[in-house]
């Protein structure tokens, strides 16, 4: 049994086709808002998911959700439209909709206990004590004497910490819209976030097992030092310097002194720091260290493998007087002594030092002899952090992979010292490429792409994608970011520059795309080519970060939409459903109505100097106000802007219309009425349905007929031309002669066309209001021009001839 919609939409075929019409329009309309979204949210989480747009993770769930509302949607609208043919698209819509959310979904963190554990037991189970505190726990299980004592408040304590002062959503509402590069934002939502920890409250169960760790672990009376050891510090990503430590702090201020190094977790430094190592809040949770706090005589850090002296084979101990606060933190200059990295290490003689600050030459020799123990128990040089009491006990305070430099890791370029052929053009797609300029204007053109071509084109046009891999870049006079050929371009890495390039080379001139900078110039430019490929070195960990989620998200598989796969069934992204919903859509209003023009008899009579009989409904603003009550209009009444644009070609003063002969469907005529019907019949006639920015018309010519569907407004993602021409008087021959010259007019105005027997196909999309009205305008005046062309018409060297006269002529049409 049909579903109630699906009833409803055959009773309306049949009994109401004007309202059927009507509330297909407004579903379309609506349907294209949503393709707008849904495509710029596309466009925004490839910057994320390529590392373009260093964004905290948590904006990958909010885009995956704002997207999955605006292709769901598109599902609504087109089945609005058409609700029996699009009837599975729903279920195909849940498939890749959990998928989606699957792929974006984060573990769900634990936030039961333990709250503490003992620093001694803290390497067992980094994953509760953070990289500082599992570090300096190992150093306890290695029998390092030097190890501190002390606890660890865990990372499960920190999301205790969220659920007891409802934080979750604020955090995350706030991490949705943190970018590295927008540094005031950033700054504004870190203070945020670290106002709203300092005014939270300590759990009840955390806190009664701090306070068990001050007298268990510690004497309960001595200074404290309550310092940071979040999840991923202290690893192969330092985080060195990002967060907060509280030092000499008074047993009894212990709580407010964690809530402030939980608070320190987002300042904004930090937060820059995570994001651009590809790390997620939940990567980093905040695990607290408390210690003793050390009277220190002397402080510093100890590299087991230092760069600065005997070529990288050398011990380095740095050290300042007091704490060791102000050598970390870069506000002095601290003095260095450097020794042999042998199993007795020695001081090195030929690198001076100042021995003001530092310890005596034993502990300088212990020292070293303690980083070296450490190299060989953690598996890599250690960067190590001491403290020398007033007794004149050494106490590890931390220690840590030492980051080295990688060879080769800075880079100097040259500036780039060629002038550029164009500059600010709008970036699509960014990267680099250099080849020979191919102009790719049609569908024909388009299918010749050489390999390693710069291609030129109108628009980026959805045929462009098929042949994708042959191009080194793309310079299109028309398109944004928010194209479907833009998203896969930044997936390859082909370089998309947007801008006036269409009258700015020559076929074969060798050129330079460079993406990064909106600029081409002549010839191969290596800085160019070189910087670009430097530019372009995402870490690897922000590509393992995303990379699970592209493919339910934002690959692009329906390519064709002739293939087989282009259906509900072959979606297998959002992207994918993005690209059939419109493609549907549009299908759908290029059918509103039929060649029986039902729906039609509410219409209004166009009165013209044309010998055409044409009817008209006002779909909404498609006529002036106030001919409501009217049954015959004049042109200068419509309101429709595709349609008076489409009328200024077709009406063309140049063109000679014999006012004997009134164009009306002679077939049809023929067929059913033997002369009996009028020439005015509506079952004869040419018809229209019209918006303020929509047109649908089918233009009856004797014995063809042509077809136009098109919107043409202010967003350029929004607009098409859709044309179908069939049909005609004369032979085969003749009738696919004049085929071959419309599509070689539309291909020169920037058309794709396909033909099928004596059918001819074309369609422009995503052109600006003003080239989108070039071309309804150039079709106008096409149509006039060939409505009798197939008699005439006898071999190709006429076509080529013919397409010469019209190109001079349409190039006079002034819109």
């Amino acid at each position: 049994m049909l579903p109630l919609k699906s009833l409803k939409y055959w009773a309306e075929t049949l009994f109401a086709p004007r309202a059927l019409q009507q509330r297909k329009y407004e579903a379309f309309k609506i349907l294209l808002e949503y393709d707008s979204q849904a495509l710029d949210l596309v466009a925004d989480l490839e910057e994320l998911f390529y590392g373009r747009n260093l964004s905290d993770r948590m904006q990958a769930n909010c885009l995956q959700a704002q997207i999955s509302q605006a292709v769901y949607g598109m599902v609504g609208e087109l089945q609005e439209m058409h609700p029996h043919k699009f009837r599975d698209l729903p279920e195909e819509f849940q498939r890749i909709d959990l998928k989606a959310r699957n792929a974006v979904a984060l573990p769900f963190p634990d936030s039961g206990p333990p709250y503490t554990v003992p620093l001694a037991a803290a390497g067992e189970c980094p994953d509760l004590s953070g990289g500082k505190g599992a570090n300096l726990g190992r150093v306890h299980g290695l029998g390092h004497v030097e190890a501190l004592p002390g606890f660890v408040v865990t990372a499960n304590a920190f999301q205790a910490y969220l659920e007891h002062n409802d934080l979750r959503e604020a955090v995350s509402k706030r991490l949705c819209q943190m970018e590295v590069g927008n540094v005031r934002l950033l700054s504004s939502l870190t203070l945020e976030l670290q106002e709203l920890f300092l005014a939270g409250e300590v759990p009840p169960k955390v806190t009664t097992e701090i306070k068990q760790g001050l007298a268990t672990y510690l004497d309960g009376t001595g200074r404290l030092a309550v310092r940071s050891s979040a999840l991923a510090e202290d690893s192969e990503i330092s985080f060195a310097g990002q967060y907060a430590s509280e030092l000499d702090v008074h047993p009894d201020d212990v709580l407010e002194a964690y809530k402030r190094v939980l608070a320190g977790k987002y300042c904004p430094r930090a937060v820059s720091y995570r994001i651009s190592n590809g790390l997620t809040d939940n990567d980093t949770a905040m695990a607290v260290l408390i210690v003793p706090m050390i009277d220190a005589r002397s402080s510093g850090v100890v590299y087991s493998l230092d760069p600065d002296c005997l070529s990288r084979d050398s011990v380095g101990v740095y050290g300042v007087s007091g704490l060791g606060a102000s050598l970390v933190d870069g506000s002095v200059v601290p003095v260095k002594g450097s020794l042999y990295r042998d199993k007795e290490p020695r001081l090195v003689s030929d690198c001076d030092f100042n021995r003001a600050a530092l310890p005596d030459e034993r502990m300088l020799i212990q020292l070293a002899k303690c980083a070296l123990k450490l190299e060989e128990q953690f598996g890599c040089p250690q960067d190590m952090e001491w403290a020398l009491d007033q007794e004149g006990q050494f106490h590890i305070l931390q220690t840590r992979p030492l980051q080295q430099e990688a060879a080769g890791q800075v880079r100097e370029f040259a500036p780039i010292a060629a002038m550029p052929l164009i500059e600010g053009l709008e970036r699509a797609a960014g990267g680099a490429g250099c080849g020979e300029v191919y102009f790719a204007r049609s569908g024909e053109e388009i299918a010749r792409i050489p390999e390693g071509a710069i291609v030129v084109t109108p628009a980026l046009k959805p045929s462009l994608l098929t042949f994708a891999a042959k191009m080194n870049g793309v310079l299109s006079a028309a398109g944004s970011r928010a194209s479907h050929f833009g998203s896969v371009a930044r997936e390859m890495g082909i370089p998309v520059l947007v801008g006036d390039v269409l009258d700015r080379f020559k076929p074969g001139q060798v050129v330079t795309v460079d993406g990064t900078s909106g600029a081409v110039y002549e010839g191969c430019i290596e800085s160019v080519l070189t910087r670009s490929c430097n530019d372009s070195r995402v870490p690897q960990r922000i590509l393992d970060l995303y990379k699970d989620m592209a493919p339910p998200l934002v690959h692009l598989n329906l390519v064709d939409p002739n293939a087989e796969n282009f259906c509900p069934s072959g979606c297998e992204s959002m992207h994918d459903l993005i690209r059939y919903c419109h493609e549907m859509a549009v299908q759908e209003m290029f059918s509103l109505v039929d060649k029986r023009g039902l729906g039609m008899g509410s219409s209004k009579r166009l009165l013209t100097s044309l010998p055409l009989v044409v009817y008209l409904i006002d779909l909404e603003r498609g006529l002036d106000s106030g001919v409501e009550n009217k049954k015959e209009v004049f042109p200068d009444e419509i309101n429709s802007f595709p349609m008076q644009v489409f009328w200024k070609g077709l009406s063309d003063e140049r063109v000679d219309w014999p006012e004997e002969m009134t164009h009306v469907d002679w077939e049809e005529f023929d067929r059913m009425s033997a002369g009996i019907f009028s020439k005015d019949s509506k079952l004869l006639a040419s018809y229209g349905l019209l918006a303020e920015d929509y047109m649908h018309l089918l233009v009856r010519f004797g014995y063809h007929f042509s077809e136009i569907d098109s919107l043409c407004g202010p967003v350029a993602g929004h607009n098409y031309i859709k044309f179908r021409f069939k049909g005609g008087g004369a032979g085969l021959d003749n009738r696919i002669l004049r085929l071959e010259f419309i599509s070689k007019a539309l291909e020169y105005y920037g058309f794709e066309t396909e033909m099928r027997g004596d059918m001819l196909l074309a369609f422009s999309s995503r052109l600006d209001l003003k080239d989108t009205a070039k071309q309804l305008a150039v079709l106008g005046y096409l149509m006039a021009v060939t409505r009798l062309m197939d008699m005439r018409l006898e071999n190709s060297g006429q076509v080529d001839a013919e397409l010469v006269k019209f190109v001079f002529a349409a190039e006079g049409i002034d819109v």
